[in-house]
């Protein structure tokens, strides 16, 4: 626990006392350390569906899969895509059966080229198929997957190979709207390669990480396709910020000897509060579930960066 030598103090019990099961589990066994046969750890895993919040989550997806619309993209923020994003964070498996209709009616949008892609209405030509999938959404839909259990499924490798085959020679992913490499997408593709080994293996990865890293914390970024986000601690992670780069750098190797790691830790430092947690600084505008109020202390926050804190100095 090197890690809270750096704390200004330890956030570990309050999190444990929280009424949310997700926060219990993701401490005793992100934090903790605890093993899936642990009591405690079954316990806090059996309960995330029932919780009040998610189950009302669970209940409002209609019957054939999807929610609010079938455009699975939309409404931003509270649509098919950014429920499931949230359900699998939160640690819900594809055993659940909601789940499993949200993944199938995911899959319905796939393409013969792997890329999972939108169909939505356009005026004067009806119903229409995007002809690609923008990146940094393809990235997001395959990282749910394999973390609800997916990962060997063929239709779930396919999705990988088209992001395998769409990075371009500067180490990004390029989406429609920027002539730049797109730092969203980068970010999101290594988010999804922690998860996957063969994606991690693919020699383009190391150069995206490398690039991710050079970017790191830097101002000016909508060049690139993002707006200057690093210091905004926002929770759920829809854009991208300093807590999901971190994390995604330290599962690919880099640690405190980088300068960009070492500053962007200095800055997490700084923001964590006298009792060791980290406060809200904004939520998405109409977010799947209520995940605290803004300029208070926040667990969600609080557990990813103790998290990713344990992670750069155990290294």
């Amino acid at each position: 626990m090197d890690w809270l030598k750096t704390s200004r103090a330890d956030p570990t019990a309050w999190l444990l006392q929280s009424d949310h099961p997700s926060i219990r589990y993701h401490t005793l066994t992100a934090l903790l350390d605890r093993q899936p046969q642990d009591p405690q750890v079954r316990e806090a895993q059996a309960a995330i569906p029932a919780f009040l919040a998610v189950a009302t989550l669970l209940a409002q997806q209609k019957k054939d899969g999807y929610w609010v619309k079938r455009d699975y993209y939309l409404p931003k923020f509270c649509g098919t895509f950014w429920t499931l994003s949230v359900l699998a964070d939160l640690g819900l498996t594809g055993g659940d059966e909601h789940i499993q209709r949200g993944c199938e009616f995911l899959f319905s949008f796939q393409r013969e080229h792997g890329g999972i892609c939108r169909r939505r209405r356009v005026h004067g030509r009806g119903i229409v198929w995007d002809e690609l999938p923008e990146p940094c959404t393809q990235a997001r839909i395959v990282r749910f997957l394999i973390q609800f259990g997916y990962g060997a499924d063929p239709r779930t490798k396919a999705a990988v190979d088209w992001l395998i085959a769409t990075q371009r020679d500067d180490g990004m992913w390029h989406c429609r709207a920027s002539r730049c490499g797109c730092l969203r997408a980068t970010h999101d593709v290594l988010r999804l390669a922690v998860l996957d080994s063969r994606l991690a293996a693919q020699p383009g990865i190391p150069r995206a990480a490398e690039v991710l890293c050079d970017l790191l914390m830097k101002p000016r970024m909508g060049r690139y396709h993002v707006e200057d986000a690093w210091t905004i601690l926002e929770y759920p992670y829809f854009n991208y910020s300093v807590i999901s780069a971190l994390d995604a750098l330290a599962r690919l190797g880099y640690g405190l000897a980088e300068l960009q790691i070492r500053e962007a830790v200095g800055f997490l430092l700084n923001r964590q509060l006298a009792d060791g947690t980290w406060p809200l600084d904004r939520s998405p505008r109409r977010p799947p579930m209520d995940f605290g109020p803004v300029g208070q202390p926040n667990q969600w926050l609080t557990l990813d960066a103790a998290r990713v804190l344990k992670l750069l100095y155990a290294a």
